[in-house]
């Protein structure tokens, strides 16, 4: 199954729920922001790549940017459209590396949430840092967020616990290939007082922190590069 189908048929519609509260993790996300001096100095314009329900989009745009949300999922556009009316952010259905994307300047964008592991291919990753850094204004800032699969989890330690309530119970379990890794997400919903099961299988590409580095040093970025609860953050300065 591809990202995209995967999403439209079986994650979309309880990944808000895994995401945990909205208002605590969208906090979270714009103290982020304002520690790491992301906030508006020059047109104002921010791209957030695969918005999802708008945890970057609601944060960038109450620090003041204008903010084009792009995402290929509908039902999770809805959310954001939902929350960021007030806020003037625009919607655009539309994938990852669509060259519309990028036709306007900005002076950030940003790719978070494990996002840029669902490209297709390596080079695909290093086309979306090419056309960020055609996009970016001088000093603006490409922020990603993703996870390093470059050590291969084995036996038991493939099943990783997400999230659990009394209604839905989330797994993830991890298959390594050597530049994918396959990802099964395990939802156990308790529907009518019984426990249904739905499985559903997609690929991401295997990235890593040394992979990461290599590209955005050769499209021309200067990186800084934090770990924060498992989850990688860079921050690379055009």
């Amino acid at each position: 199954m591809t990202v995209q189908n995967h999403y439209n048929s079986h994650l979309a519609h309880f990944y808000e729920w895994m995401s945990g509260d909205f208002e605590i993790k969208q906090r979270e996300q714009q103290d982020f922001f304002e520690r790491n001096r992301i906030t508006p100095f020059q047109n104002k314009m921010a791209i957030d790549l695969g918005a999802g329900h708008g945890l970057q989009s609601i944060s960038l745009a109450k620090l003041g940017f204008q903010v084009k949300a792009i995402d290929f999922n509908q039902y999770l556009l809805n959310s954001l459209q939902a929350r960021g009316k007030k806020l003037g952010i625009e919607i655009f259905r539309r994938d990852l590396l669509d060259e519309t994307n990028f036709n306007e300047p900005a002076e950030v964008i940003v790719c978070m949430g494990d996002t840029v592991a669902h490209l297709e291919s390596f080079e695909q990753l290093q086309r979306l840092f090419v056309q960020c850094k055609k996009s970016l204004l001088k000093n603006g800032k490409l922020v990603l967020s993703y996870r390093d699969y470059g050590t291969e989890l084995v036996f038991d330690q493939r099943f990783i616990p997400v999230r659990a309530d009394e209604d839905k119970i989330l797994t993830c379990f991890l298959e390594y290939f050597e530049d994918k890794v396959r990802v099964t997400d395990l939802l156990h919903e308790k529907i009518n007082g019984e426990w249904i099961q739905k499985v559903s299988s997609y690929f991401k590409i295997r990235i890593t922190n040394q992979l990461i580095k290599q590209l955005l040093i050769e499209t021309g970025f200067k990186i800084e590069r934090k770990n924060i609860n498992q989850m990688n953050y860079v921050i690379a300065e055009k």
